[in-house]
């Protein structure tokens, strides 16, 4: 990994650059790319891929699209919202996990969606499109951690719409995207421990602000093989910051 200094001086460079924006309840960083035995296959979808931006996640382990066009109010302990974010949920819970400093709503759930990232999907109803993660409405420059003991793995077969610098995890049997990333401190073939910190949230191909697209697959799965992620990011309900 990188020396305190260095990670130190990323973190600040990114704090000025990203919205302006600072990281709520950040521990540590980390520098990403990924690489291992077993690469994923090359997955682009088309327009743009169910990772990047957008808004929400509903309550519930399912995720069909709702609405929410307004952003969050502004949090008494975190910068104020990111004016981009754009809610495409129901669910106006304010959520923890193990994989994400601080405390932030979804933005659009996996599953059928309302939000206009994706391409019609035919098991979507209304002409609806399907998102393959979750997004987690987050400020620019929030820590983002490893839950579990990971592998990074080589990421250049993702789509741009990941980002420019996603992160591609080897977590157990599946495979976890994490996409619009910036500042990741990690290389191909480095071993994560839980509780390490591995990049900073950001904008990186996301219009829609800063936010952490999460996403799983099977190992070695594209896009088209992604599972309801919940049950990984393992969130849980907290009360507004």
């Amino acid at each position: 990994m990188i020396g305190r200094a260095v990670v130190a001086a990323a973190a600040a460079t990114l704090l000025t650059a990203c919205s302006g924006t600072s990281a709520p309840d950040a521990p540590e960083a980390g520098r990403a790319l990924g690489r291992t035995s077993s690469s994923p296959r090359t997955d682009q979808p088309s327009g743009r891929p169910s990772p990047s931006p957008s808004p929400s996640a509903s309550a519930s382990a399912s995720g069909s699209g709702s609405r929410s066009t307004t952003a969050p109010r502004a949090s008494r302990t975190t910068q104020p919202a990111d004016p981009r974010w754009r809610f495409y949920t129901d669910d106006h819970h304010w959520y923890r996990s193990p994989w994400f400093a601080g405390r932030h709503q979804v933005m659009v759930p996996f599953g059928c969606t309302a939000a206009p990232y994706y391409d019609a999907d035919p098991a979507c109803p209304d002409g609806h499109g399907k998102h393959h993660g979750i997004d987690v409405a987050m400020p620019c420059g929030t820590a983002l951690l490893a839950a579990r003991p990971a592998t990074v793995l080589d990421h250049s077969a993702l789509g741009s719409a990941y980002g420019v610098d996603p992160v591609l995890l080897r977590v157990g049997d599946q495979d976890v995207v994490i996409g619009h990333t910036v500042h990741v401190f990690v290389q191909p073939g480095d071993r994560l421990a839980a509780g390490e910190r591995f990049a900073l949230a950001g904008d990186s191909g996301a219009p829609d602000g800063c936010h952490l697209h999460f996403e799983v697959r099977p190992e070695g799965g594209d896009y088209t093989d992604a599972v309801d992620p919940r049950p990984l990011l393992r969130l849980t309900v907290a009360g507004a910051p």
